[in-house]
């Protein structure tokens, strides 16, 4: 009777175990199908000109691509400070290389810096993490008048001639552009090449030539709002970020590269993700996301806790352009957004309904 037993006792476990595994996929195809149709329920409702969506688990895909009937469809979006965990990426990838290191002296590689007081005490990891206490260069408004005028400056001296002479909280955090305004100085000067040329190829070189840096797009659409009353097409307006902010892409490519960086371990050794994952309070700079935060910043990649989950990657958002590019690392999900507009009343669709919306079905 035992050895009866032992047999019948282990296919029911067999069963239940694959019972259950189905329950649970479509258990998770039902909440995609379901999202779906919120997401694009919300874009609608609230006149969002496009928005791309890639949400990816280990068995499955979902992609939404919504344009307004009134807009022109297109492929890639500029996907703003996401930018800077790419970038961060490629960093570290000349840290495995020797060459450089997180102790390096800025000063060192970009001579103008002499300008700002006690700016030979910043090192790499300073720009990195965002605790160099460099002002940011796009919160001068002399910045923000050339961009709407349509002639905002690509040339690192004139964006470098936007910010204050001295340092403020050196050593804390403090989100600023120029951190990797000057990452971008950096590699530049290290590799005697151009920093596009330079990024572009380490991302070609791992498969993911949809990921490029360049100059901003004048064939695509763009949109700001402050309020639901008004959408400004602002597709003239010139941004021209570098690496911290400047890339292009669409939701699958980014969706390759969490799973590139996270899952195959591809692209860096698991030293260096580890580095980029030391973690620092963003104290008073947290960005609510929902019922969730990003409180944490590590070397160009953020922490964002949700619902008791905690997701691994970087959001960014211009004068033209939101992004958001996370990875669950314990469940393997990664999830890709990208939308062509901005200002206030967009910013506040965009992070505080449809991404917790998505993350909600998670």
């Amino acid at each position: 009777m035992k050895q009866l037993l032992m047999p019948i006792l282990f296919l029911v476990l067999h069963l239940f175990s694959v019972t259950s595994c189905d329950k649970d996929t479509s258990s998770m195809d039902v909440r995609l199908n379901s999202l779906e149709k919120k997401v694009l329920k919300i874009a609608k409702q609230r006149n969002v000109p496009s928005i791309a969506l890639q949400v990816k688990t280990s068995d499955d895909a979902l992609n939404v691509n919504y344009t307004h009937p009134d807009v022109k469809e297109q492929k890639i979006y500029g996907i703003g400070s996401t930018t800077k965990f790419l970038s961060a990426t490629f960093v570290f990838k000349l840290i495995e290389q020797g060459k450089l290191n997180l102790e390096d002296t800025v000063q060192d590689s970009v001579e103008d810096l002499a300008v700002v007081e006690k700016g030979d005490t910043i090192k790499i990891k300073n720009l990195l993490n965002h605790t160099s206490g460099l002002s940011d260069y796009t919160m001068s408004p002399e910045w923000r008048e050339t961009v709407v005028d349509g002639n905002g400056p690509k040339d690192f001296k004139t964006k470098f001639g936007y910010i204050d002479n001295e340092l403020k909280n050196h050593g804390m955090y403090s989100y600023s552009n120029t951190n990797y305004l000057l990452l971008q100085k950096v590699v530049e000067t290290v590799l005697s090449k151009s920093y596009d040329a330079a990024f572009n190829d380490f991302f070609e070189s791992n498969g993911l030539e949809g990921i490029r840096l360049d100059d901003a797009k004048s064939d695509l659409q763009a949109f700001y709002a402050e309020n639901d009353k008004g959408s400004a097409d602002v597709s003239g307006w010139k941004e021209n970020y570098g690496y911290d902010g400047g890339a292009f892409s669409e939701p699958e490519a980014l969706n390759q590269f969490l799973q590139k960086f996270f899952k195959e371990k591809s692209l860096l050794n698991e030293k260096s993700v580890a580095l980029m994952a030391s973690w620092i309070s963003t104290d008073s700079m947290t960005i609510p996301i929902g019922e969730g935060n990003i409180s944490e910043y590590g070397n160009g990649i953020m922490k964002l806790n949700y619902n008791g989950k905690e997701y691994l990657g970087h959001a960014g958002g211009t004068l033209k352009y939101q992004s958001f590019m996370f990875h669950d690392p314990k469940d393997g999900v990664s999830v890709s957004v990208v939308t062509n507009c901005s200002g206030k009343y967009y910013n506040t669709v965009f992070f505080q309904e449809i991404i917790p919306t998505i993350l909600d079905a998670l």
